[in-house]
């Protein structure tokens, strides 16, 4: 199975960045300015996270909750280290999470997963109080439009991830309009 999720994954990556490089600057500026809003997005999401001492509570219990993530990478992710000229870090199938590194999260936060930027324990939101709890959930509501931004241009998006969404394509365009060329 490691196998076989890592070459859908290498498959993936060289699909979506030859179409990435194909667009035209109008749709490559689209995709900019949408990520320059998830990009701040992401980090203030993330100081909310440290200001309710995430670091602390995630050295406490090692990670446990993302050692539970599966393949919540998205289109919009990839889509960020394409855009900066970048590759994403090496994908460890044999880990539950695959960008999980021994010291944690090897993604930086900015270009963590929807699923994951947004994942906060009770002891995270107790920290935080009633206020940072309804800035959390500001912060979250305005970061979900964006990727669904993405969801309505791309058939390759959805907030379940890049691979998942990758089954269903069956060979067509990730980076498509999908009304035009996928039924959901």
């Amino acid at each position: 199975m490691t196998e076989a999720l890592a070459s859908q994954w290498q498959t993936c990556l060289q699909t979506v960045a030859a179409e990435y490089t194909g667009l035209e600057q109008e749709e490559k500026d689209w995709i900019a300015s949408e990520l320059s809003h998830i990009t701040r997005l992401q980090r203030q999401l993330d100081a909310l996270f440290r200001r309710g001492r995430g670091p602390d509570f995630c050295r406490k219990c090692q990670g446990a909750c993302c050692d539970q993530g599966k393949n919540h990478f998205t289109l919009v992710n990839l889509l960020a280290f394409l855009g900066a000229g970048d590759e994403p870090p090496f994908a460890d199938f044999s880990r539950p999470c695959p960008f999980l590194g021994p010291d944690g999260c090897r993604l930086e936060a900015t270009r963590r997963p929807f699923n994951c930027i947004t994942f906060v324990c009770e002891g995270i939101l107790d920290s935080l109080g009633e206020a940072g709890y309804d800035e959390f959930r500001q912060l979250e509501g305005k970061l979900r439009r964006r990727y669904l931004s993405f969801d309505r241009r791309y058939a390759g998006s959805s907030l379940r991830g890049l691979l998942i969404r990758s089954s269903s394509l069956a060979g067509r365009p990730y980076l498509v309009f999908p009304s035009v060329h996928l039924h959901r």
